[in-house]
C-alpha cells in the first residue's frame, strides 16, 4: 500500500497581513490546516522575499511559529488551540478549517491590538516580550487573496 508521506519543506504563502496604525505592513502569515502541515517543525522556505516585514508566522492546527526579519529567527512558539480557544472554543475541537483558522488568527491579532475580548489577550507577555504586541496596537488585519 501506497503511503504518502507529509512535505518536511514548504513555501512561506501569505493567507493574512497585519498592519499598524499607520497602515504599513508588520505581519504576514501563512496558514496551513490540513494534516499533511501539521509538524510544528516544518522547514519553510522563501520567507526572504518578506525581509522588509517585520514579522512573518505560520499557523497550522497544532502551532504558531514567529519568526522576525530579516534573520528570520524564530522568536515564539504558541501552541494554537490554547490560542484560539479563547474565540471559539467549539471551533478548534477536531478538524481546524483553513477559514477557522484565519478567522479566530485575525480575531486573536485585533484582540491584541484593540483589547475588544479581554483585557489580557492569550499570550499578550509573550508578544510583549518579541516586540509584536507595540507593533499590533491601533492596528488591523486583512485576508489576502489565496490563490
Amino acid at each position: 500500500m501506497l503511503k504518502i508521506q507529509p512535505p518536511t519543506i514548504i513555501d512561506f504563502q501569505p493567507a493574512i497581513a497585519a498592519k499598524d496604525k499607520d497602515d504599513k505592513y508588520i505581519l504576514i502569515i501563512d496558514v496551513r490546516f490540513s494534516a499533511m502541515y501539521s509538524s510544528p517543525d516544518l522547514n519553510i522556505l522563501k520567507m526572504e522575499e518578506y525581509q522588509h516585514i517585520p514579522f512573518l508566522m505560520f499557523v497550522n492546527s497544532n502551532v504558531m511559529r514567529i519568526f522576525k526579519s530579516p534573520t528570520f529567527t524564530e522568536v515564539a512558539r504558541l501552541d494554537t488551540k490554547n490560542v484560539l480557544k479563547h474565540y471559539d472554543v467549539g471551533s478548534i475541537e477536531g478538524i481546524i478549517y483553513q477559514s477557522t483558522l484565519i478567522t479566530l488568527t485575525q480575531s486573536w491579532l485585533r484582540d491584541l491590538a484593540y483589547h475588544w475580548k479581554s483585557e489580557t489577550p492569550p499570550y499578550i507577555e509573550e508578544m510583549k516580550e518579541i516586540g509584536l504586541f507595540t507593533l499590533l496596537f491601533d492596528g488591523t488585519t486583512e485576508e489576502l487573496d489565496l490563490l
